[in-house]
């Protein structure tokens, strides 16, 4: 569900993703990508007014970084501490929304940006 929107118009809004007219158009932040995207697999993350970085850091169970699977949300340092988040994809790739990039995969074993603020923090959430 997450690639949907690869390929078609979107963009990275903070703030953005948390009503219909912002999801039509393909304006996420990046909890409210992962939010919409947990949703058409049909899983609840809770309300989309509410949803957060904060929120999605203590949903489901911890993992170490050894035991990702796709799925797996994972964490970056970004502005604050876990203040940014993406679906790991697996094969050292995870897909989110990015104000650089909007909806994209990143190779995390390439991009030395990304590797220098992940956290380590994964979380499984099934």
């Amino acid at each position: 569900a997450a690639q949907y929107w690869l390929g078609k118009p979107n963009q990275y809004v903070f703030g953005g993703g948390r009503n219909p007219s912002d999801i039509a158009n393909g304006r996420f932040d990046c909890s409210s990508f992962v939010h919409w995207a947990f949703a058409q697999a049909g899983i609840d993350l809770g309300p989309v007014t509410s949803v957060s970085t904060e929120t999605l850091n203590k949903m489901g169970r911890r993992v170490s970084f050894s035991e990702i699977k796709p799925g797996d949300i994972i964490f970056f340092d970004t502005y604050k501490s876990d203040g940014h988040v993406g679906i790991w994809l697996g094969n050292g790739k995870w897909i989110g929304t990015q104000g650089s990039t909007g909806i994209a995969i990143v190779n995390q074993n390439t991009n030395s940006y990304w590797q220098s603020v992940f956290s380590g923090h994964v979380r499984r959430i099934l």
